[in-house]
């Protein structure tokens, strides 16, 4: 809606990592023991480098094929591992393309890298990946990448400065050639006008990054493998920059590397024999199928087809209690949140957007839609992420202040907002998050209009024009 007697709210998902839950069976093969693919942490301050780890000696680094990682969160086992294989996870939807600037993907991970990889279990830990290490200046404005010598692309061209720049760049200058701006973190900070003001190749392995304000999260978009800086061949680009997503061969970095794609079915990919971290990955291949129905994945889990798929929502209460069935839990850094335009007149002031945190009981809500799911207490950083506080007092749910608030903001009447949202492949069903909520801040005295848009509409909309924030 426009202006004055009503304003958008838009009701999107955080995403940082791939879920919440995995279920194997019970006796899982080898290569089945392994958690969700990674979890994501969120950095400290855009003014200090990512703190990276060192790599242990004993071979027990975690990889970014998620096949190593301890499903109790625990440092990965130094024991041998067992080579060889094909692992098998299912997902609930198609992946429509495997460009990693566009969308996310289980495949994504496996066949792209970032200059860094997310620690495990140690959040705001990173390990090196292409880049090696940063150096940021005091003021948080220049970020100088130490890139890793000797990487190569799966179609045998080099990794070096000027494939980072010319990723960058794709994302950056919507007069490139070959522009993808994403729908992700690093497309908006990348595309943001005037946010990242310089992206050089010093020399062949290094990298300056100049930016014109800091941006807090910055070293985790140096490590997001899914978002900007996962790194994808130019040469594969250029040679068909409309289609390539559709036929990877050759794109990436990881530890996989594209082979097959059959629309509706699977993803397959086969080993890296070229990749730099020496040994790995441990399996000869990964497969990602697309299998719809939740009952068809738990009995294709059950039969040995697949070894993992995510889960969330219902679905967990009822493999709880499965007897054949193990959950590994991480700890779900991504959550729902309403972004609001606060250049908006209504959206812009505190006293509403007060209101609107009066209205929602939170906790019913995710009581209802999902047994599982936690409610981010006090403040809008997930609990385990860096800088997340305990020590900031919330409204809390109270929808007789909610009223009171909203009269005092100058609208005694109430006031007509539209809520957007969309159905992202992770997290609550957006569509019944946004009755809940309808339904609670109408109690309020908001009159709430829903209305369902597409992903990249969502993210445009909450992310592109400046002004637009996340809220929790």
């Amino acid at each position: 809606m426009g202006l004055g007697t009503a304003t958008a709210l838009l009701l999107s998902l955080l995403t940082a990592c791939t879920g919440q839950t995995a279920p194997t069976t019970s006796a899982p093969a080898p290569s089945a023991s392994a958690a969700p693919t990674g979890v994501t942490p969120a950095p400290t301050t855009a003014s200090a480098a990512p703190t990276v780890a060192e790599p242990s000696p004993t071979g027990a680094e975690p990889s970014p094929t998620g096949a190593e990682p301890s499903p109790t969160g625990a440092e990965p086992s130094a024991e041998a591992p067992v080579l060889g294989g094909t692992f098998v996870m299912a997902v609930g939807e198609d992946v429509p393309e495997l460009d990693p600037h566009s969308l996310q993907s289980f495949a994504n991970l496996q066949i792209y890298e970032a200059m860094f990889r997310r620690h495990p279990t140690e959040y705001g830990q990173f390990l090196p990946a292409l880049a090696e290490s940063v150096d940021v200046s005091d003021d948080g404005l220049v970020y100088t990448l130490n890139l890793r010598e000797g990487v190569q692309f799966h179609d045998g061209t080099p990794f070096d400065a000027d494939a980072v720049v010319f990723n960058l760049e794709r994302q950056a200058d919507p007069e490139n050639p070959y522009h993808n701006g994403g729908q992700n973190w690093a497309g908006w900070a990348l595309g943001n006008p005037g946010l990242v003001t310089g992206i050089e190749a010093v020399d062949p392995l290094t990298v300056r990054l100049t930016l014109s304000a800091p941006i807090l999260d910055f070293d985790f978009i140096l490590a997001d493998e899914q978002a900007g800086f996962g790194m994808i061949s130019p040469a594969v680009i250029m040679a068909d920059p409309e289609g390539f997503g559709q036929n990877p061969v050759g794109a990436g970095t990881g530890p996989f590397m594209f082979e097959e794609r059959v629309v509706g079915d699977r993803v397959t990919l086969v080993r890296n024999p070229n990749y730099w971290d020496e040994g790995k990955p441990y399996l000869d291949s990964w497969i990602l199928r697309t299998i719809p129905d939740p009952g068809s994945r738990l009995l294709a889990l059950k039969e040995g087809d697949i070894q993992m798929f995510d889960v969330s929502g219902p679905e967990i209460a009822q493999l709880s209690s499965d007897p054949d069935v193990e959950l590994i839990t991480v700890p779900p850094l991504f959550g729902s949140f309403i972004a609001f335009d606060y250049n908006d007149p209504i959206a812009g002031d505190p006293l509403v957007r007060r209101a609107i945190s009066q209205a929602i009981d939170t906790q019913s809500i995710v009581t209802t839609l999902s047994p599982f799911a936690q409610v981010t207490p006090n403040f809008g950083l997930f609990p385990g992420m860096p800088g997340h506080r305990t020590d900031i007092e919330w409204y809390g749910y109270d929808p007789v202040a909610a009223r009171a608030s909203l009269e005092e903001a100058g609208y005694p009447d109430g006031v007509d907002l539209t809520l957007s949202f969309s159905t992202p492949p992770v997290g609550l069903n957006h569509q019944l998050l946004a009755q809940a909520i309808q339904g609670q801040m109408q109690e309020a005295g908001f009159r709430v209009t829903l209305a369902q848009v597409d992903g990249p509409t969502m993210f445009e909309s909450g992310f592109g024009p400046p002004g637009r924030e996340e809220y929790p």
